[in-house]
């Protein structure tokens, strides 16, 4: 019998958001295939490796970082990397580790770097030119989750290195079941970290035009405060909500009859596949993945952040009319054809072996 390919996944685990839940999901598929024997080792306690150790195949190892060097960090997780035969990392810290392993390894880029002001602008600018300093000189393969990401690393990291897999996810439709979309309440939602990157405040000025027209935005972070002064200076508390952190917002988004996407730049974002499994029609900014994911299958994707056009595209996509409906119909096909968790699996094998193939400096 042929022994099974042994991959080391790196994760923080800080946090349980996009990269995470899209990380969560591979590795669930992944599990389901004998060709393959899959450890997580993560630096922090959390929903994610909560939800892991619930995944059989699945061996999952925690390393806290927490009052730790980063030195001390790597020599403790290295020693778990000694039996594999491939390494698989999902941040920066985590390529660094990879690295300092020499174990083959490769890394997921899970959606372009945020934006930051002051001091952290700096220590940004330098982590991740250390970042793309490694994955150039040491990557096998670099993923990118979207052909918008790929454009990003490819001057940056060296073009052959980078491949392109999206994001893919369980089908939720098999323990969540969204009425049908005629016959949800006049409801749309926008989900993820409330963060500035996300735009949300697009979403709640764009909102505040439509009347009668309620939005759900669910998540937490920094800017709670901040979208709560949008909110009382819209004067629409009564139909504009900030519904906070959920495990499982999937139920919820089953019953809106659009996600709104206001970011002002995404990789391939898991709400948007979750909306798409469950029907529910998408209206996007120009953002290269999610337009990808898409495909021309339903809702708008608009080229600027006017609030009256998103207001005027929100009001045409939730109308009760027979668009609503093929909307519905449409991103649900697309999502079966292109974005579940199994096709996800099958083509980062593919990577795997292609990159235990061939050596870094290699490749360019």
């Amino acid at each position: 019998m042929t022994q099974a390919l042994r991959v080391a996944h790196i994760v923080s685990g800080d946090l349980w958001a996009g990269a995470e839940a899209a990380t969560y999901a591979l590795l669930a598929a992944m599990a389901k295939q004998p060709a393959i024997a899959l450890r997580a080792i993560a630096f922090n306690e959390g929903e994610l490796t909560e939800r892991l150790r619930g995944v059989r195949g699945v061996e999952v190892v925690v390393e806290p970082e927490s009052g730790r060097s980063v030195p001390a960090l790597v020599r403790a997780v290295v020693p778990h990397l000694a039996d594999m035969d491939l390494v698989h990392a999902h941040r920066d810290k985590e390529s660094l580790i990879a690295a300092w392993s020499r174990k083959p390894w490769l890394a997921t880029q899970h959606g372009r770097p945020e934006a930051f002001t002051g001091t952290a602008q700096l220590r940004a600018r330098l982590t991740r030119a250390i970042d793309l300093a490694i994955k150039r000189t040491g990557a096998r393969r670099v993923i990118a989750v979207s052909e918008e990401v790929a454009a990003w690393l490819r001057p940056r990291v060296g073009a052959g290195r980078v491949v392109v897999v999206p994001n893919g996810i369980a089908d939720p439709a098999g323990r969540v079941h969204p009425p049908q979309w005629r016959d949800r309440p006049r409801r749309v939602g926008a989900l993820g970290r409330l963060v500035a990157v996300k735009g949300f405040e697009l979403a709640i000025a764009a909102v505040a035009r439509c009347p009668g027209l309620e939005l759900e935005i669910v998540g937490d972070g920094p800017e709670r405060l901040e979208l709560e002064r949008c909110i009382r200076a819209a004067d629409v508390g009564d139909r504009i909500r900030l519904v906070g952190f959920e495990a499982d917002p999937l139920p919820r988004v089953a019953q809106w009859r659009a996600l709104l996407v206001t970011s002002h730049h995404e990789g391939h974002p898991i709400s948007v596949l979750e909306a798409m499994a469950l029907g529910t029609p998408v209206v996007a900014g120009p953002l290269p993945g999610v337009v990808d994911a898409l495909g021309g299958a339903c809702g708008a994707a608009l080229a600027d952040r006017d609030p009256a056009r998103w207001a005027r595209a929100i009001e045409a996509c939730v109308a009760d009319t027979g668009e609503g409906k093929l909307g519905s119909r449409g991103v649900r096909e697309q999502f079966l054809a292109r974005f579940t968790a199994d096709r996800a699996a099958l083509q980062t094998e593919a990577v795997y072996r292609d990159a235990l193939q061939v050596a870094p400096a290699a490749v360019r």
